[in-house]
């Protein structure tokens, strides 16, 4: 990074807390009157830069400023000689500083990770470094022209009211060492130290070094988690109900709270496990994240590599070095596949979690999260992990002279308004209308709301859709199977967290989204996991023994979506569970257990996991039988069956037949076609023609299910094995 980076304060205020502790006393009559003063004067600003030292290493330097004016009102103060207005007033101002600090250190991390570094320590000035090193932060980021400030003989800035901050860097990202260590530090006495300010310690692996954020007594530990880039699942959306975002206390203190009590054996409880969304803060704490949750950015990359761009496939002449990517945003994994644009070559593919996970495992968790005030962090959300997936493909294979032309992104509705940061209030009621359905070709920067790092932007289109909850990844699906080109009827059924599915009978193409939940890719789970390596991916019973396949052979974490299917089949094959999905004795109460992690934890599947399988078959059962109803179809009629997605892809079609998934007449026509959604954006890349996408999408017919008639009975009905 050689260029800097303004930033500006959103909403600083001082807090009262923090102004009582550093008077030493409570002015909280004359804190109120002087509010309007301070929010008038104050003009919060930061200048950021990365540079490169003479032994190599890399140093982020920032310095934060409010401006002079404040300064000018207290000196007003003391010349009148109202000495506790001055004293509280610029107390005030230096809690607004404290503020500032607070809030940028999550973007000055995010501007690290953008760059490819983590943060290795954060230096104090003077006790770390000299004086002096004020002189470096301040040349580096041009202080003088960027904030108006300058610079004593003594090293101080004016106006006064500044604040320098130094961070070394390195090339290990899981390093995020920006917040102040108050144990650590030089001055025990520090009044902010008395004022509850709180050093949290993370250890997001065994063995690395925790990284350490700096928090306030009465935070939320999951907002401290969120605001500082960990992210692990939260499929309830931090109700405490899923248990996903379990953590364990190290050292310090957090109480049991309810729902802690509910998830957590008393063995558990005193081992130190706790819900992190039910969490406060109350001391310094050090904790660790569960091993499950360390492999969250390592997703099986599905579909692309059985996938060939047949000549005429191609569209036009490029050039040799121009290259493209093809994006897939899923609510649980996203997938970046890079084009030779020339050629047509698929050269890599990589894959990573969806960080929106910690906001809840669904869309309409999601939703809801945006309305509660969460859009900016949903979409935030999005665009790290674009750029970091883009990032990644580009460092492996392009060169500084290799243009990336163009983006390609399949989503569906929901996701793409969370990154385009349109609102998401039409899809709270009916008749659940999105801001646009249409195609939509913006610039990097427009849509990234950063700079691109190549020289020659690329152009980003984002596909259509057909409604709010049949998105562009379906459009993008029956593009990719060529679905309008079959003679017979077909069957298109993408099992995600969503399940949508499209009926084409030759001549009319049905469409209808069941509220399928998360279960089939392992959300709502109490061991779920997304198809990362270690997730028990298979099940078989040799006597009262489980058998288990995990993802690469690795040591088991959790159980996905097709785990916990086979499971389910395998246990109703021995009669363990019943028509009713009922576990027998001694397995109802606790769970039947599949395996034990490397740490020795029990991976049980547990009474109401299946519960969320069993409604989950039960509405896409219902319906896939509902479309059969609007074209007149029967089972018979149907001659093939595309099964898409990552669950799909695992999953075995007898296994899905024995639980009611799939009826028995279609499991011997069903094809695992892979993730189509990011098929279909390597073809529109290669191909650029946008016409069988806006065919696919006008000739789509929605069947509403929640409206349908019939809708409940037939829910009720595939609800038992």
């Amino acid at each position: 990074m050689h260029d800097i980076r303004i930033l500006t304060g959103t909403r600083i205020t001082p807090s009262k807390e923090t102004v009582t502790a550093l008077l030493g006393s409570d002015t909280a009559g004359l804190f109120e009157k002087l509010l309007p003063e301070i929010r008038l004067r104050i003009q919060t600003k930061a200048a950021i830069c990365i540079k490169k030292r003479q032994n190599n290493s890399y140093f982020l330097y920032a310095l934060l400023t409010i401006g002079g004016n404040i300064e000018r009102r207290i000196e007003a103060f003391q010349k009148q000689n109202d000495m506790l207005a001055a004293a509280t007033l610029n107390a005030m101002a230096d809690s607004c500083l404290f503020a500032l600090e607070e809030q940028l250190l999550p973007a000055i991390e995010t501007i690290c990770l953008e760059e490819g570094f983590g943060i290795a320590k954060r230096y104090e000035i003077p006790d770390d470094l000299p004086s002096e090193e004020r002189t470096a932060a301040f040349d580096a980021v041009e202080a003088d022209r960027t904030l108006g400030l300058s610079m004593t003989s003594g090293y101080m800035l004016h106006p006064v009211k500044s604040m320098t901050l130094v961070f070394a860097l390195t090339d290990d990202v899981t390093q995020r060492h920006a917040a102040h260590a108050c144990p650590s530090c030089s001055a025990p006495d520090c009044s902010m130290r008395k004022n509850g300010r709180l050093l949290l310690s993370v250890e997001t692996a065994p063995g690395a070094p925790p990284t350490e954020l700096s928090c306030h007594k009465g935070d939320a530990l999951f907002t401290v988690l969120q605001t500082h880039h960990i992210l692990f699942p939260a499929d309830c959306g931090g109700r405490g109900t899923c248990g996903k975002c379990a953590v364990r206390v190290t050292k310090g203190w957090l109480p049991v709270t309810p729902e802690d009590t509910v998830r957590f054996t008393e063995e558990e409880r005193a081992d130190g496990m706790r819900l992190a969304c039910r969490a406060i803060l109350e001391q310094d704490l050090s904790i660790s994240l569960p091993q499950r949750n360390q492999n969250s950015h390592t997703f099986a990359a599905l579909g692309s590599e059985t996938f060939q761009l047949l000549p005429e496939m191609i569209s036009g002449a490029h050039n040799a070095n121009e290259y493209g990517i093809a994006i897939d945003i899923g609510t649980t994994t996203l997938a970046f596949s890079l084009l030779s644009r020339k050629t047509g070559a698929l050269l890599d593919t990589c894959t990573r979690s969806n960080a929106q996970r910690a906001y809840g495992a669904d869309v309409i968790s999601r939703i809801q999260a945006a309305e509660r005030g969460k859009q900016d962090a949903l979409r935030r959300c999005l665009q790290q992990d674009l750029a970091d997936g883009i990032k990644t493909l580009v460092s492996r294979h392009l060169s500084s002279t290799d243009v990336l032309r163009h983006i390609v992104i399949a989503a569906n509705t929901v996701l793409l308004h969370l990154l385009r940061g349109y609102s998401c209030a039409g899809f709270c009621r009916d008749p659940f209308t999105p801001v646009t359905l249409a195609p939509e070709t913006l610039s990097y920067e427009a849509l990234m709301q950063a700079p691109c790092a190549r020289d020659i932007p690329p152009d980003i289109t984002l596909l259509p859709g057909i409604s709010a909850f049949v998105g562009a990844d379906i459009v993008a699906g029956l593009y990719a199977c060529d679905i309008l080109n079959e003679t017979q009827p077909t069957l298109f059924l993408d099992l995600g967290t969503n399940g949508e599915m499209a009926l084409w009978t030759g001549e009319r193409l049905f469409v209808a989204s069941a509220a399928a939940g998360p279960a089939l890719e392992g959300g709502g789970i109490r061991w779920g996991v997304g198809s990362i390596p270690g997730a028990i991916s298979g099940v078989t019973l040799s006597g009262s023994t489980p058998k288990i396949k995990t993802i690469g052979d690795q040591p088991p974490l959790g159980i996905c979506g097709t785990g916990v299917l086979e499971a389910t089949a395998e246990l109703l094959a021995a009669r363990l569970i019943d028509s009713t999905g009922k576990l027998s004795e001694p397995y109802f109460k606790h769970g039947y257990p599949l395996a034990k992690t490397e740490s020795g934890e029990t991976i049980l599947l547990l009474q109401q996991d299946i519960r969320e399988i069993q409604m989950a078959k039960a509405a896409i059962r219902a319906g896939i039988e509902l479309l059969l109803l609007h074209s007149g179809l029967h089972y018979g009629d149907i001659a093939r069956v595309y099964l898409a997605g990552g669950f799909g892809y695992f999953l075995n079609r007898d296994t899905a037949a024995a639980v009611g998934l799939l009826p028995e007449a279609l499991a011997a026509k069903t094809t695992a076609a892979g993730n189509t959604s990011l098929l279909g954006a390597i073809r529109y890349l290669a191909a650029q023609n946008p016409a069988p996408l806006l065919r696919i999408q006008t000739l789509a017919e929605e069947i509403t299910l929640a409206k349908e008639a019939n809708f409940h009975d037939l829910y009720i009905r595939h609800m038992n094995f």
